[in-house]
């Protein structure tokens, strides 16, 4: 069995009929259809659960009304997202606890911060207040935490050195870093979320691969952050078909491969840990030899 720990089937990418990836033993290919579809097939693909973030206020809501109409499928958290934080009310927080009380919310997330584009478009001041609170949060709550970091893995590393959610633990989604930066992270007790990146062209994931030998299997999660980042795959789809393709966790095979590859073992042994790594870190109220 396979957990996707970080997607967004509640994008609107799903909720008309779409194009999206898919993976067998024959490579990758598209497919048409619709979220039911799709649900559908990643059941039969032994992929029956996935932990959905909220990425702003008024999509926590669309994600618990997700969890509500799949319930044991999608695993909800919530939080603000980093580069939505500057779109929300400061006065609005609260919501966010409000939120955090419903049952079956498994984290806080997803949260951090994103320094990626021009200083002068990060609002980093906003964008520090909002995860501060949410890590106040996470330590009231007793959750987990679902850590966004882009570009800004000087700052989080500092913040998160010194808060005590940190022993509440979590994990830094889809890590695309170096093994010196996985290695604080993993030393402050978090996960390493891996997904669609360790699929790209050697010279975009080489810092990557050579980073999953050092990192522990019983500390690595499995994503895909689905809509998002594809995997490499355009010698055998052409890119124009791919602009509008949606990530899916059907995909997830193909980066157990990767990782097992990488770390000079079996995929069935890393299918296995992630399964288990995921379930402990989030409490996550389901059977290994399910479905």
């Amino acid at each position: 069995m396979i957990i996707d720990s970080h997607a967004h089937y509640n994008n609107g990418a799903y909720k008309k009929p779409f194009r999206y990836l898919s993976h067998d033993q024959d490579g990758y290919t598209l497919r048409e259809g619709d979220r039911e579809q799709l649900f559908r097939e990643l059941q039969d693909a032994n992929i029956p659960y996935s932990i959905e973030p909220g990425v702003s206020l008024q999509s926590c809501g669309e994600v618990l009304e997700l969890a509500a109409q799949y319930p044991g499928r999608i695993f909800p958290a919530i939080g603000v997202h980093p580069t939505r934080s500057i779109f929300e009310t400061w006065s609005d927080r609260h919501k966010l606890d409000a939120y955090a009380k419903t049952p079956g919310v498994i984290a806080i997330g997803e949260i951090g911060l994103d320094y990626h584009y021009k200083r002068e478009e990060q609002h980093r001041l906003t964008q520090y207040l909002w995860f501060l609170y949410q890590l106040d949060l996470a330590w009231k709550r007793k959750k987990p935490v679902i850590l966004h970091v882009r570009d800004a893995h000087e700052d989080v590393l500092r913040i998160l050195r010194w808060h005590p959610a940190r022993k509440l633990g979590g994990v830094v989604h889809c890590f695309y870093g170096s093994k010196e930066i996985a290695e604080q992270y993993l030393k402050l007790g978090y996960h390493i979320g891996i997904g669609g990146s360790v699929l790209q062209l050697e010279e975009r994931a080489q810092e990557l691969w050579e980073a999953i030998p050092h990192i522990p299997l019983e500390r690595i999660l499995l994503e895909t952050d689905a809509p998002f980042i594809l995997p490499y795959c355009k010698d055998v789809i052409q890119p124009k078909l791919l602009r509008r393709a949606r990530n899916t966790s059907l995909i997830l095979p193909a980066v157990i491969r990767k990782i097992a590859e990488l770390k000079g073992i079996s995929a069935d042994e890393v299918e296995q840990a992630t399964t288990e790594n995921t379930i402990r870190l989030f409490h996550l109220p389901v059977l290994e030899d399910n479905p």
